[in-house]
């Protein structure tokens, strides 16, 4: 039956001709990714190719307020339109919402979009915006209202799937790193508070530890999460070893977490403690200032990644050849397990909470303190610290 409807719809828009881009002819640009963390600097490549292409171009971004912080600082971005959709709210306020983001399209008179969203609600909404070119996934006949439809891959790396589109336009990646640009007085205040907290450069690395994440708007995937032993250990033996100065980074839901994983072990200096006490500028800012960071998949490894610190990734259920930090100064720590991994584009269904379907969790538990240290040790050593 859904796919009946979905071939209905194709019929609709089908009366819309594949029009040729003129490069002349686009002035103003919307991108359309709401969410999450990872997901929105998986798009900086792209932003990137966008404004050397059209220098001139006004770029607009529509994003939800979590995540707004991320571009609003963006030089590339001119404008942004909020759109709270994975909200919990009652169905009289999504429409509401959804409304109100459609006028906001309009309003923009853009020229062309890109959808980074599967969903054909993401590709009906930019159509009902009216505008002309609409560059957006196709899967499972989802992209009927793309006027100039891209094969969703799920076997690509996100940041690789995000630039597919360029193609209409006649325009390449010549690189597909992410990158985000930190404030100066937010680099500043940074310093300021590492000082504050007794951290001085030379004595040592300074590495950041995430052993929280998995939560979203929406969604509570903790599964990603490697278990406190491990941290424990591995924090430990980073201090004794290599005289490292910990940081635990998260927000203000990390906080009971890092509790746990401190209360177990005894370290000369004290890690320094960030949870909560953060924006997402900050974070980057921080993170800026350390020489190394370990964590799982989530949105403090992908802004590691984008301000260039080399990074420790301990993946499970989600697939680091979609979303892993690609580079030499990166490691991935993983066991690949005949179920693993179970969260992928093919596999994935909205839902609140993920749990493992094997009631194991060996993808993470399985893994060693010993494999993540030695990743750490090489990046580390390669960095110029010895112990």
């Amino acid at each position: 039956m859904k796919k009946t409807f979905f071939r209905l719809l194709h019929r609709f828009f089908a009366r819309t001709e594949q029009r040729p881009i003129i490069a002349s002819d686009i002035n103003r640009i919307l991108i359309i990714k709401l969410c999450c963390i990872g997901d929105i600097l998986f798009t900086t490549p792209l932003l990137r190719v966008l404004k050397a292409g059209y220098p001139r171009a006004r770029i607009t971004y529509m994003v939800s307020s979590w995540c707004q912080e991320l571009v609003s600082q963006d030089s590339r971005v001119s404008g942004i339109i909020e759109f709270n959709a994975y909200e919990p709210v009652g169905r009289i306020e999504k429409l509401k919402r959804t409304w109100q983001a459609i006028r906001a399209v309009r309003k923009g008179r853009f020229d062309l979009v890109f959808v980074l969203h599967r969903t054909p609600l993401a590709g009906l909404l930019a159509a009902a915006g009216k505008i002309p070119i609409r560059i957006g996934f196709d899967w499972e006949g989802r992209g009927f209202a793309h006027t100039h439809p891209v094969p969703f891959r799920p076997e690509a790396h996100e940041v690789d799937r995000n630039l597919e589109g360029l193609k209409f336009l006649d325009l390449s990646a010549k690189s597909r790193n992410l990158d985000l640009a930190v404030p100066h007085e937010i680099e500043q205040s940074a310093k300021g508070f590492l000082s504050e907290q007794g951290y001085k450069r030379g004595a040592g690395p300074l590495v950041a530890l995430f052993p929280g994440g998995g939560v979203n708007p929406g969604t509570v995937m903790t599964t990603k999460r490697w278990p406190l032993e491990g941290y424990q250990e591995v924090c430990q033996e980073l201090s004794r070893c290599f005289k490292a100065r910990l940081l635990m980074v998260g927000n203000a839901q990390d906080a009971e977490v890092i509790d746990r994983l401190l209360a177990g072990i005894q370290l000369d200096p004290p890690a320094i403690r960030s949870e909560g006490r953060t924006s997402l500028l900050m974070l980057a800012a921080l993170l800026k200032q350390c020489d190394l960071f370990i964590g799982g998949d989530s949105g403090p490894l992908h802004i590691a990644d984008a301000v260039g610190i080399p990074t420790v990734s301990i993946f499970g259920p989600t697939d680091p050849k979609l979303l892993a930090p690609r580079g030499s100064n990166h490691r991935v720590v993983r066991h690949p397990l005949a179920c693993s991994p179970c969260y992928t584009p093919v596999t994935v269904r909205q839902q609140e909470v993920t749990v493992c379907r094997e009631g194991t969790m060996a993808c993470m538990w399985e893994i060693k303190a010993s494999e993540v240290l030695k990743a750490a040790g090489k990046l580390l050593k390669m960095k110029g610290f010895y112990t």
